[in-house]
């Protein structure tokens, strides 16, 4: 006798409820069901977190999110490392950031958003207005 494991129903205990709710509020808004998203999610997980990258890092509207918790440093060379494998993408922070002195108007440009939850992002001055464009602040945006 042979089981279709892919017809199989799972459990998942101590599952957060929240979380499964807006799992299931995304699946059915984007006409997929909630073992679609699910399949996706955890096949992710097991490629290592999307693509390889920190599984705190994630994607929002099909681009890719970068978080971070801590401190770093983007140089100009960073940026457009991250572009190429990536594409455009997304900052969220919560930490410290500090563009260095290299970056310039046509580097950003491949940051589409910067969400700047807490924590302090410092950019050079003359690109200030430039990141004031880009950005959503709940923290500090300062200029160096």
């Amino acid at each position: 006798m042979v089981v279709d494991s892919s017809r199989k129903n799972v459990a998942i205990r101590g599952l957060d409820l929240e979380l499964y709710n807006e799992v299931f509020t995304l699946a059915k808004r984007e006409g997929k069901r909630v073992s679609d998203v699910m399949n996706l999610a955890l096949k992710s997980f097991m490629q290592g977190g999307n693509n390889g990258h920190d599984a705190r890092n994630g994607d929002k509207n099909g681009k890719f999110v970068l978080r971070n918790n801590g401190e770093i440093k983007l140089s100009k060379s960073d940026i457009l490392s991250l572009k190429r494998e990536v594409g455009p993408f997304i900052i969220e922070n919560t930490g410290r950031i500090v563009f260095e002195k290299d970056v310039d108007r046509d580097t950003i440009k491949h940051i589409e958003n910067i969400i700047i939850q807490d924590g302090t992002v410092e950019v050079p001055r003359t690109l200030y207005p430039q990141f004031l464009l880009r950005s959503e602040i709940h923290g500090k945006l300062e200029k160096y």
